[in-house]
C-alpha cells in the first residue's frame, strides 16, 4: 500500500489542477502574456465611422502601463493598472487621477472595452466557475458588483477563443473573440482581439498587436509619477 501512496497523490493533484477554476486561471494567465513592451492598435468602429488609436504598452502580466501615441489630438494620455488600482493621466488637465471603483465600468477611449476589462481580474474574483460540456460557465458570486448574469468561456488547448457575456435576463450582450496566439518567451499572447456589442449593430472594437518584444519592463513604468513624463 505504501508504494501506491505517491502515485495516488500525483493523480489526485492532477485532478484538482484540472478543475474549472484552475482551467480559468491558467487560460487568463496565458491571456496576459509574459513581461513585454509593444505597440497596440485599437480600432473603434461605430455606424458610419472608424477611429484608430496607436498605443505604447508596457506589461508584466499583473501590471500594465498604456500610453496614447496617436491620434495627435489624444496623444499623451496614459493609463496605469496596478492590481485593483487604476491611474489616469490627462495632459489637458496636467495631473494624474486615481479612478474610484465605481468608474471602472466606463469605456476605455470610447471603445467597447471597459476599464474593468483591462484590469482583467473580474472573471476570477467576481464569479463562481463551473463547467458544462467543455465550456466554463461563470455565475456571479452573491453581492458581486457585476452587470452580468452569466459568462461563458470557450477554450481550446487551455487558450481562450471566445467569451460570451449575458445580462440578468439571460440575453447575450457582448462577445469577445481572441485569435492569432503567439508563443512569446515561454508564454502565450493573443495578437488579435475583437469585441462586439451584440445589442447595437455596428459597434465593434478591434485590438491588434503591431509590435512586441518580450523582456523585463523597467520598474519605473509602474510608478504613477511616471505617467506624465513617460517611462
Amino acid at each position: 500500500m505504501k508504494r501506491m501512496a505517491f502515485p495516488l497523490l500525483i493523480l489526485t493533484a492532477l485532478a484538482v489542477a484540472q478543475g474549472p477554476l484552475e482551467k480559468l486561471k491558467l487560460a487568463l494567465d496565458h491571456l496576459r502574456g509574459p513581461a513585454h513592451q509593444g505597440v497596440y492598435l485599437l480600432q473603434v468602429e461605430r455606424p458610419g465611422s472608424v477611429r484608430t488609436y496607436r498605443l505604447k504598452v508596457y506589461a508584466d502580466g499583473d501590471r500594465a502601463h498604456l500610453r496614447v501615441l496617436e491620434p495627435k489630438s489624444e496623444a499623451g494620455q496614459a493609463f496605469l493598472f496596478l492590481g485593483e488600482d487604476l491611474y489616469l493621466y490627462d495632459p489637458r488637465l496636467g495631473r494624474t487621477l486615481r479612478l474610484p471603483p465605481t468608474g471602472r465600468g466606463e469605456r476605455f477611449l470610447g471603445s467597447d472595452l471597459t476599464y474593468q476589462d483591462l484590469l482583467g481580474r473580474d472573471l476570477e474574483e467576481l464569479f463562481q466557475v463551473g463547467e458544462v460540456q467543455g465550456v466554463l460557465v461563470l455565475t456571479p458570486k452573491p453581492t458581486a458588483p457585476t452587470p452580468y448574469g452569466r459568462v461563458e468561456v470557450y477554450l481550446k488547448d487551455s487558450l481562450i477563443e471566445r467569451i460570451l457575456y449575458y445580462d440578468q435576463r439571460n440575453q447575450a450582450v457582448r462577445e469577445l473573440k481572441l485569435s492569432a496566439y503567439h508563443r512569446l518567451d515561454g508564454a502565450y499572447l493573443p495578437r488579435e482581439m475583437e469585441l462586439r456589442d451584440l445589442q447595437r449593430p455596428g459597434y465593434r472594437t478591434l485590438l491588434r498587436i503591431a509590435e512586441v518584444q518580450a523582456g523585463p519592463v523597467p520598474e519605473r513604468c509602474f510608478n504613477p509619477l511616471y505617467l506624465e513624463r513617460g517611462c
